[in-house]
């Protein structure tokens, strides 16, 4: 039930992106990477009381190189949402864990199991037939940032496995900063947003993004990951729903097909796919 929840809260992102229409993309992670800094450091605080700043030198510069994955992919997602629906955002951004396998190969030379290929060439028809003939204009270019997105994500999972006795919750804080600094300048001389965009920005960074990962880091202990990883999938079944329920923004026969071969190629990695054990070693 809390990964199910955090999956939940964590679906509200592109509504959220929605209901900030009279503010640009940067002024929404702006305005959300603050609460998202803020709440995260207290709750890296509630965990481990005095060593707060101790949590966060342990993360290193493999840490601030998560952040930074973090970061890029909070920028890239944004700013496809005001591209391509939200259902076709959620259903690219779902593949992260496929490609954080393909990333693991090429950093950490984790081996590439059978079913993780099978996994990726399901993803691929996927995403080939939400972009087929008749797609709109513009699609192309937000598919490719939903893309660098999930790339971003796998990344920050692959970071996280190159030091897995290290938490890497504070390079989630640091994600925060590092979106303050690099698009801060383009907040410069635009008016601040309405009270209500201020809210949802809230919303967005401190109870969506900062209670969907408190609430994840919890409940993830009690179950495989594998499962962990099916079971947040809530994120991309609700955020379609709650933009063509609130906001009336509906999908295409060929989004919601190409997404459910998507999604199916994600259940697949998770359920199906066996890590490879290391070879013996002959003194064994």
């Amino acid at each position: 039930m809390l990964v199910a929840t955090a999956g939940a809260l964590w679906s509200t992102l592109g509504l959220g992106v929605r209901i900030m229409d009279s503010s640009t993309p940067w002024q929404i992670l702006f305005y959300r990477a603050v609460p998202q800094l803020v709440f995260i450091t207290i709750w890296v605080a509630m965990r481990r009381g005095h060593n707060l700043v101790r949590s966060f030198t342990d993360i290193g510069l493999n840490g601030v190189l998560a952040g930074a994955c973090v970061s890029m992919s909070s920028i890239a997602f944004v700013n496809a949402l005001t591209l391509i629906t939200v259902a076709e955002a959620m259903f690219i951004f779902s593949m992260a864990p496929i490609l954080a396998g393909l990333l693991g190969w090429l950093v950490l030379r984790e081996p590439i199991t059978r079913i993780t290929w099978v996994a990726m060439g399901l993803v691929m028809v996927g995403i080939g037939i939400m972009n087929g003939p008749g797609h709109a204009e513009g699609l192309s270019i937000g598919t490719f940032l939903a893309f660098i997105g999930a790339s971003g994500f796998a990344g920050f999972t692959v970071l996280q496995r190159r030091r897995p006795n290290i938490d890497m919750l504070p390079a989630v804080a640091v994600s925060g900063l590092i979106t303050m600094a690099t698009i801060g300048w383009k907040t410069v001389g635009v008016p601040v947003p309405d009270l209500t965009d201020l809210l949802v920005a809230l919303w967005l960074g401190g109870v969506a993004l900062a209670g969907g990962l408190a609430l994840y880091t919890i409940g993830a202990r009690q179950v495989r990951s594998a499962e962990s990883v099916v079971i947040s999938m809530t994120e991309i079944i609700l955020g379609p729903v709650w933009v063509w329920w609130l906001l009336d923004e509906t999908v295409t026969f060929a989004i919601l097909s190409g997404g459910a071969v998507v999604a199916s190629g994600v259940v697949i990695q998770a359920l199906l796919n066996k890590p490879t054990p290391p070879d013996p070693s002959p003194t064994l």
